[in-house]
Protein backbone atom coordinates (compact mmCIF):
# COMPACT_ATOMS: atom_id res chain seq x y z
CA UNK A 1 0.00 0.00 0.00
CA UNK A 2 1.07 3.93 -0.77
CA UNK A 3 1.61 5.55 2.39
CA UNK A 4 3.63 8.18 0.97
CA UNK A 5 4.59 10.41 -2.24
CA UNK A 6 7.78 9.21 -2.96
CA UNK A 7 8.58 12.40 -4.39
CA UNK A 8 8.27 14.18 -1.37
CA UNK A 9 9.27 11.52 1.07
CA UNK A 10 11.72 13.41 3.54
CA UNK A 11 10.92 16.86 2.48
CA UNK A 12 10.10 17.79 5.62
CA UNK A 13 12.45 15.45 7.70
CA UNK A 14 15.28 18.33 8.10
CA UNK A 15 12.52 21.25 8.62
CA UNK A 16 9.28 21.97 10.38
CA UNK A 17 5.89 21.77 7.96
CA UNK A 18 5.20 25.37 7.12
CA UNK A 19 1.76 26.12 7.76
CA UNK A 20 -0.37 29.60 6.36
CA UNK A 21 -3.86 30.19 8.22
CA UNK A 22 -6.78 31.85 6.03
CA UNK A 23 -10.20 32.30 8.39
CA UNK A 24 -12.25 34.81 9.40
CA UNK A 25 -12.10 35.15 12.73
CA UNK A 26 -9.40 36.19 14.52
CA UNK A 27 -10.04 33.91 17.65
CA UNK A 28 -9.88 31.07 15.42
CA UNK A 29 -6.47 31.99 13.52
CA UNK A 30 -4.95 32.66 16.88
CA UNK A 31 -5.93 29.36 18.45
CA UNK A 32 -4.83 27.58 15.33
CA UNK A 33 -1.06 29.38 16.20
CA UNK A 34 -0.77 28.33 19.45
CA UNK A 35 -1.52 24.51 18.33
CA UNK A 36 1.18 25.40 15.28
CA UNK A 37 3.20 26.56 17.75
CA UNK A 38 3.40 23.59 20.01
CA UNK A 39 4.31 21.32 17.81
CA UNK A 40 8.06 21.05 16.77
CA UNK A 41 7.42 19.74 13.00
CA UNK A 42 4.96 22.48 12.32
CA UNK A 43 5.95 26.10 12.03
CA UNK A 44 3.29 28.82 11.42
CA UNK A 45 3.95 31.16 8.93
CA UNK A 46 1.33 33.57 8.02
CA UNK A 47 -2.57 34.48 8.17
CA UNK A 48 -5.22 36.11 6.56
CA UNK A 49 -8.62 36.97 7.14
CA UNK A 50 -10.03 37.25 3.76
CA UNK A 51 -10.20 35.28 0.11
CA UNK A 52 -8.23 38.20 -0.96
CA UNK A 53 -5.50 38.44 1.81
CA UNK A 54 -5.34 34.37 1.42
CA UNK A 55 -4.26 34.52 -2.39
CA UNK A 56 -1.51 37.52 -1.10
CA UNK A 57 -0.41 35.58 1.33
CA UNK A 58 0.42 32.44 -0.89
CA UNK A 59 2.15 34.86 -3.16
CA UNK A 60 4.43 36.13 -0.70
CA UNK A 61 5.22 33.51 1.68
CA UNK A 62 6.72 30.20 1.08
CA UNK A 63 4.48 27.30 2.87
CA UNK A 64 3.84 23.96 2.68
CA UNK A 65 -0.20 23.46 3.51
CA UNK A 66 -2.72 26.55 4.11
CA UNK A 67 -5.55 25.50 6.16
CA UNK A 68 -8.64 27.44 4.68
CA UNK A 69 -11.91 27.91 5.93
CA UNK A 70 -14.72 27.77 3.36
CA UNK A 71 -17.05 30.59 4.97
CA UNK A 72 -14.55 33.34 3.76
CA UNK A 73 -16.15 37.57 3.40
CA UNK A 74 -16.22 38.66 0.02
CA UNK A 75 -14.54 35.88 -2.31
CA UNK A 76 -16.15 32.15 -1.66
CA UNK A 77 -13.63 30.06 0.00
CA UNK A 78 -14.53 27.34 -2.85
CA UNK A 79 -13.27 30.18 -5.51
CA UNK A 80 -10.59 30.85 -3.52
CA UNK A 81 -9.68 27.08 -3.49
CA UNK A 82 -9.61 26.68 -6.96
CA UNK A 83 -7.56 30.14 -7.62
CA UNK A 84 -4.54 28.70 -5.10
CA UNK A 85 -4.81 25.76 -6.90
CA UNK A 86 -4.38 27.70 -10.02
CA UNK A 87 -1.72 29.80 -8.96
CA UNK A 88 0.09 27.63 -6.55
CA UNK A 89 -0.53 23.95 -7.65
CA UNK A 90 2.25 22.97 -5.73
CA UNK A 91 0.58 23.90 -2.71
CA UNK A 92 -1.48 21.82 -0.30
CA UNK A 93 -4.83 23.07 0.80
CA UNK A 94 -6.62 21.55 4.27
CA UNK A 95 -10.21 22.96 4.22
CA UNK A 96 -11.03 23.20 8.11
CA UNK A 97 -13.97 24.49 7.96
CA UNK A 98 -17.76 24.70 9.99
CA UNK A 99 -19.67 23.60 7.20
CA UNK A 100 -21.39 20.25 7.38
CA UNK A 101 -18.93 17.96 6.03
CA UNK A 102 -21.21 15.53 4.43
CA UNK A 103 -22.93 18.88 2.12
CA UNK A 104 -19.31 20.13 1.55
CA UNK A 105 -16.65 17.99 1.94
CA UNK A 106 -17.15 16.85 -2.16
CA UNK A 107 -16.84 20.37 -3.17
CA UNK A 108 -13.66 21.51 -1.68
CA UNK A 109 -11.97 18.26 -2.93
CA UNK A 110 -13.18 19.04 -6.57
CA UNK A 111 -12.13 22.34 -6.19
CA UNK A 112 -8.96 21.59 -5.86
CA UNK A 113 -8.53 20.69 -1.68
CA UNK A 114 -6.32 17.75 -0.41
CA UNK A 115 -8.16 17.24 2.95
CA UNK A 116 -11.14 18.37 4.60
CA UNK A 117 -11.50 18.44 8.31
CA UNK A 118 -14.60 19.71 10.57
CA UNK A 119 -13.75 22.29 13.35
CA UNK A 120 -15.71 19.86 15.50
CA UNK A 121 -12.45 17.89 15.67
CA UNK A 122 -10.16 16.85 18.19
CA UNK A 123 -6.76 18.74 17.49
CA UNK A 124 -5.09 15.24 16.88
CA UNK A 125 -7.27 14.79 13.49
CA UNK A 126 -6.17 17.93 12.60
CA UNK A 127 -1.88 17.54 13.23
CA UNK A 128 -2.87 14.32 11.31
CA UNK A 129 -4.64 15.47 8.47
CA UNK A 130 -1.59 18.20 8.20
CA UNK A 131 1.50 15.57 8.01
CA UNK A 132 -0.72 13.35 5.60
CA UNK A 133 -1.07 16.21 3.76
CA UNK A 134 2.37 17.56 3.66
CA UNK A 135 3.46 14.00 2.99
CA UNK A 136 2.10 13.85 -0.81
CA UNK A 137 -1.25 12.48 0.31
CA UNK A 138 -4.77 12.91 0.97
CA UNK A 139 -7.18 13.37 3.70
CA UNK A 140 -10.60 11.61 4.11
CA UNK A 141 -11.74 11.40 7.79
CA UNK A 142 -13.68 8.34 8.79
CA UNK A 143 -17.20 9.48 9.05
CA UNK A 144 -17.16 10.76 5.22
CA UNK A 145 -15.21 7.87 4.15
CA UNK A 146 -18.31 5.75 5.77
CA UNK A 147 -20.71 7.75 4.46
CA UNK A 148 -19.23 7.30 0.58
CA UNK A 149 -19.28 3.80 1.75
CA UNK A 150 -23.02 3.64 1.78
CA UNK A 151 -23.15 5.92 -1.22
CA UNK A 152 -21.40 3.20 -3.09
CA UNK A 153 -23.08 0.57 -1.58
CA UNK A 154 -21.91 -3.24 -0.82
CA UNK A 155 -21.59 -5.60 -3.61
CA UNK A 156 -20.84 -9.38 -3.69
CA UNK A 157 -17.83 -9.08 -5.72
CA UNK A 158 -15.53 -5.62 -4.82
CA UNK A 159 -14.89 -4.07 -7.96
CA UNK A 160 -11.04 -3.37 -6.81
CA UNK A 161 -10.36 -7.65 -6.65
CA UNK A 162 -11.42 -7.44 -10.34
CA UNK A 163 -8.85 -5.26 -11.31
CA UNK A 164 -5.08 -6.31 -13.09
CA UNK A 165 -2.06 -5.26 -11.23
CA UNK A 166 -1.41 -2.49 -13.02
CA UNK A 167 -4.50 -1.06 -12.59
CA UNK A 168 -4.70 -1.80 -8.88
CA UNK A 169 -0.85 0.10 -9.05
CA UNK A 170 -2.65 3.01 -10.71
CA UNK A 171 -5.68 3.34 -8.59
CA UNK A 172 -3.13 3.43 -5.65
CA UNK A 173 -1.02 6.07 -7.22
CA UNK A 174 -3.89 8.05 -7.93
CA UNK A 175 -5.86 8.02 -4.60
CA UNK A 176 -2.35 9.07 -3.56
CA UNK A 177 -2.99 12.20 -5.42
CA UNK A 178 0.36 11.69 -7.13
CA UNK A 179 0.25 12.92 -11.10
CA UNK A 180 0.07 11.24 -14.22
CA UNK A 181 3.92 12.16 -14.66
CA UNK A 182 5.13 10.64 -11.77
CA UNK A 183 3.09 7.79 -11.84
CA UNK A 184 4.73 6.99 -15.29
CA UNK A 185 8.01 7.46 -13.91
CA UNK A 186 7.23 4.87 -10.97
CA UNK A 187 5.64 2.53 -13.03
CA UNK A 188 8.22 2.56 -15.77
CA UNK A 189 5.12 3.39 -18.24
CA UNK A 190 4.03 6.57 -20.03
CA UNK A 191 1.45 9.34 -18.51
CA UNK A 192 -0.62 9.12 -21.84
CA UNK A 193 -0.88 5.44 -20.50
CA UNK A 194 -1.62 6.55 -17.01
CA UNK A 195 -4.32 8.77 -18.48
CA UNK A 196 -6.15 5.67 -20.23
CA UNK A 197 -5.66 3.66 -17.24
CA UNK A 198 -7.55 6.15 -15.44
CA UNK A 199 -10.17 6.10 -17.54
CA UNK A 200 -10.74 2.19 -17.54
CA UNK A 201 -10.47 2.44 -13.83
CA UNK A 202 -13.38 4.87 -13.92
CA UNK A 203 -15.34 2.93 -15.95
CA UNK A 204 -14.99 -0.50 -13.94
CA UNK A 205 -15.42 1.27 -10.72
CA UNK A 206 -18.49 3.20 -11.93
CA UNK A 207 -16.70 6.46 -10.71
CA UNK A 208 -15.98 9.72 -12.63
CA UNK A 209 -13.14 11.80 -10.70
CA UNK A 210 -10.31 11.25 -8.64
CA UNK A 211 -11.71 12.42 -5.62
CA UNK A 212 -14.23 9.57 -6.13
CA UNK A 213 -10.87 7.38 -6.49
CA UNK A 214 -9.58 8.76 -3.29
CA UNK A 215 -12.25 8.11 -1.40
CA UNK A 216 -12.83 4.43 -2.92
CA UNK A 217 -9.50 3.58 -1.62
CA UNK A 218 -10.51 4.75 1.53
CA UNK A 219 -12.97 2.99 1.96
CA UNK A 220 -11.73 -0.15 1.32
CA UNK A 221 -8.68 0.71 4.02
CA UNK A 222 -6.48 0.49 0.77
CA UNK A 223 -4.02 3.50 1.70
CA UNK A 224 -2.06 3.31 5.05
CA UNK A 225 -2.57 6.16 7.38
CA UNK A 226 0.99 6.41 8.71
Amino acid sequence: MISENPELAGLHKDRPIRVGVADEHKVVREALRHLLLAHEDMLFVGEASTGFEALRLVDDTAMDVLILELAMPGQSGLDVLASLRARAPSLYLLVFSGYPEDRYARKAFKAGAHGFVSKACDPVELMAALRRIAAGNRYVSAPLALQLAREIGDRDVHPDQRLSKREFQVLLALAAGKKASAIGRQLNISAKTVTLYRARLLRKLGLKTNTDLTLFAFERNLLSDD
